[in-house]
C-alpha cells in the first residue's frame, strides 16, 4: 500500500512540480521584489539628523560641505538636533539616519591625523540606509581626499528592529507556504478517491483502515522532504540576490545590509526540520479532514478554513511579539494551536533565544498533537462503509 502511494504521488507531475516551484517562486519573488525596492529607493531624498559638537575648523568643515551639498547627497531635510535628542532617537528607534561630529574632532585629526564620525543608520529603512552611506563616502571624501595628510575613521551604527527583516521573513514564508502546500495532495488522498469511486476498492484491501491512513501520511511526508529541499534553495538564492545587491556599498554598511536582508544559513538544519514539523502537522489534520469528506471540493474548503485562519492569526500575533505574553484563556486557546509552538520555535532558532527544554517541549508538542488527530481520524475512518 506505502509503494502503491509513492508510485502514485511519483507519477503525478504536476504535484511534484508544484511543490518544487512553489518555495522556489516564493523566495524567488521575495528577492526580486526586495531588490526592487531598493532600486526605486536608492535616489530618493531622506531626512537626516546631525550634530556637530566641534568647535574647531575641521567640524564646521565638514558640516558646512554635507549641507552646502544636501541637494546632491538627496538629503530632504537637513535636521540639527543637540546629542540629548539624537541619544533619545536612537534609544526609541525613531530616527532614520544622524550623524554626530564629536567635540575631539578636529583635535584629533591635528593631533593624529585620523578621527571619527558616528553615524547612526536605521537599517529596516532602505532609503536610510543608502543615504548613511551617501554621506559615509561624502565625509571620507572632504577629510581623507581633500585633505590628503588627514584620515576620517567612520563608525556605523545600526538601530535595525528588533527582529531582522530575514528573521521575520523566514518565519512568516515558513509559516504559510508549509500551512498551504499539501493542500493539493491531502485534499484528494481520500476525498479525491471517494470522489472518483475508488475508495470501495482500498477498503477491501486486506489491511487496516489504521495502515491505509498511514500509507497516506508517509507519502505525504516525501512531499514534504521535496518541499523543504527547494525551500532551502530557494532562500540560498534569495540571500544571493541580497548580497548581490549590495555589493556596491562600503563594506561596514554592506556588512549590516546584509545581516538585516538575509537569512542566517547556520539556522538553516535546524529550519528545515521545523518546516518538517509544521508540514507534518498540516498534512495529518489535511488528511484526517479530507478522510471525513463527502467529495473534494469539501475537502479543500474545510482544509483551507481549518488551517489558513489559525495561521494568520498566529502570524500576526508573532509579528507583534512573544506569543509567551499572553495569559489566561486567550494565552492558552493560542498555545493550544500547534502552529503556535512552530512560531515559538521559529523565533528561538533565529534569535539564537531559544532554550534546550523549551524547544524540545514545542516539539514534542507538535508530533503529540500530530499523533493524537491521526488516530482519532483512524478511528473515525474505520466506520467507513465499503458501500456508503
Amino acid at each position: 500500500m506505502m509503494k502503491k502511494e509513492i508510485k502514485s504521488i511519483l507519477r503525478s507531475r504536476w504535484l511534484l512540480l508544484g511543490f518544487i516551484i512553489s518555495p522556489l517562486f516564493a523566495w524567488l519573488f521575495q528577492g526580486a521584489f526586495l531588490s526592487f525596492i531598493v532600486g526605486q529607493t536608492v535616489e530618493e531624498s531622506e531626512m537626516v539628523y546631525i550634530t556637530n559638537e566641534d568647535t574647531g575648523v575641521w567640524g564646521q568643515t565638514l558640516y558646512n560641505a554635507i549641507e552646502g551639498y544636501k541637494d546632491d547627497l538627496n538629503i530632504d531635510p537637513l535636521v540639527n538636533i543637540t546629542k540629548q535628542e539624537g541619544d533619545n532617537l536612537v534609544e526609541n528607534k525613531s530616527l532614520s539616519v544622524w550623524v554626530y561630529i564629536p567635540t575631539t574632532f578636529t583635535q584629533d585629526l591635528e593631533m593624529f591625523n585620523q578621527s571619527t564620525l558616528t553615524i547612526w543608520v536605521n537599517t529596516g529603512n532602505i532609503r536610510a540606509t543608502y543615504a548613511a552611506q551617501r554621506v559615509d563616502a561624502f565625509a571620507r571624501y572632504i577629510i581623507n581626499e581633500v585633505q590628503v595628510i588627514r584620515n576620517l575613521n567612520v563608525d556605523m551604527n545600526t538601530i535595525s528592529p528588533e527582529a531582522s527583516y530575514g528573521h521575520q521573513l523566514a518565519i512568516f514564508m515558513v509559516m504559510l507556504t508549509s500551512v498551504l502546500a499539501p493542500a493539493p495532495y491531502v485534499s484528494k488522498s481520500f476525498a479525491g478517491e471517494r470522489e472518483q469511486n475508488t475508495l470501495e476498492a482500498l477498503l477491501v484491501v486486506p489491511m487496516s483502515r489504521v495502515k491505509i491512513l498511514a500509507s497516506k501520511v508517509v507519502a505525504g511526508l516525501l512531499l514534504t522532504l521535496i518541499y523543504s529541499v527547494f525551500t532551502i534553495v530557494g532562500i540560498l538564492i534569495y540571500n544571493w540576490s541580497i548580497i548581490a545587491r549590495t555589493a556596491s556599498l562600503t563594506p561596514e554598511l554592506a556588512a549590516i545590509f546584509n545581516n538585516l536582508y538575509t537569512v542566517n544559513i547556520n539556522t538553516l538544519p535546524l529550519l528545515f526540520l521545523c518546516q518538517e514539523l509544521i508540514l507534518l502537522t498540516a498534512i495529518g489534520i489535511g488528511i484526517v479532514i479530507s478522510c471525513l469528506a463527502k467529495d473534494q471540493a469539501t475537502s479543500e474548503s474545510v482544509n483551507n478554513l481549518v488551517m489558513l485562519v489559525p495561521t494568520m492569526v498566529i502570524g500576526i500575533l508573532g509579528f507583534t511579539g512573544s506569543l509567551l505574553q499572553y495569559g489566561g484563556l486567550f494565552g492558552f486557546f493560542i498555545l493550544a494551536v500547534p502552529f503556535s509552538h512552530a512560531v515559538i520555535i521559529l523565533n528561538a532558532i533565529l534569535s539564537g533565544t531559544g532554550t534546550v527544554i523549551g524547544l524540545l517541549g514545542s516539539v514534542l508538542y507538535m508530533i503529540a498533537f500530530t499523533i493524537v488527530f491521526l488516530i482519532i481520524g483512524a478511528k473515525l475512518f474505520e466506520r467507513e462503509a465499503i458501500i456508503s
